[in-house]
């Protein structure tokens, strides 16, 4: 049976690694096709010409999202606030940053789920 602990364990494994997804594209931006990316409606020479500052948004996030992991894994609340901000955030901007959004959405929303029930656990109280 999930608990809030291993729920927010779960989820802290997923910021990890969509963390070190978004960490490695400061690697891979130089080595992808920018025919292929769109970013926030920046493509072809757009995209060539801003690739560093996408690039470095890429690795901010990434490493917010180690922290809001870490925090997750150490139980503390701020990190799964946090960490629920982050996967909201990128649930919503994921279309415009096509084909990047498919994994970010693959990484957010399992992260999301398992967030939540860390917060709220397995609670059946009526809303009304």
């Amino acid at each position: 049976m999930l608990n809030r602990i291993l729920s927010a364990r779960i989820a802290s494994i997923f910021l990890i690694l969509h963390g070190l997804v978004e960490v490695a594209g400061l690697v891979l931006i130089n080595s992808i096709p920018l025919a292929l990316i769109s970013f926030g409606g920046l493509t072809g020479q757009a995209l060539r010409e801003n690739a560093s500052a996408v690039s470095m948004y890429g690795v901010f996030w990434g490493l917010a999202r180690l922290v809001a992991a870490w925090g997750s894994w150490s139980l503390r609340k701020w990190a799964l606030v946090f960490g629920m901000s982050m996967s909201l955030i990128t649930l919503v901007a994921s279309i415009t940053i096509i084909p990047a959004g498919v994994t970010d959405t693959l990484f957010a929303i399992p992260a999301l789920i398992f967030l939540l029930y860390a917060w709220f656990g397995n609670q059946t109280k009526k809303l009304v």
